[in-house]
């Protein structure tokens, strides 16, 4: 297919109210990582996913992140903590998570987003 995709806020017919599956988490830390995930677009080279992202609070710790995550937030917030730095994202922030970062992902709230990630 090689027309546009259009992303919605609450994902397919259905999704929002889908009951929450275990997330793949580095290293949990806190919480329980507990979502859900629709993938409105893949392609296996060169390893790109985007799509919408749900998910309860908890916290996680990436020794290295495994990819380029560019991120929009659609409700709730996330802090990211790493050496020397600390950022909230926000409802209508955009952010990028380059591949290889080390350091902490505390969600305190409910969070959606869109995201696409490149291996």
């Amino acid at each position: 297919m090689k027309n546009p995709i259009k992303f919605s806020d609450t994902g397919p017919a259905g999704w929002m109210t889908r009951a929450n599956e275990e997330l793949e988490t580095a290293e949990l830390l806190d919480g329980q990582a507990l979502g859900l995930d629709h993938v409105y677009f893949y392609r296996e080279t060169p390893g790109i996913r985007a799509g919408l992202w749900r998910a309860e609070p908890y916290t996680d710790f990436y020794e290295s992140y495994p990819c380029d995550e560019f991120m929009v937030v659609l409700e709730g917030s996330v802090t990211l903590e790493g050496d020397g730095f600390a950022e909230t994202y926000r409802k209508g922030d955009a952010f990028l998570v380059p591949k290889g970062f080390r350091g902490t992902w505390r969600q305190t709230e409910p969070m959606l987003k869109y995201y696409v990630m490149i291996d």
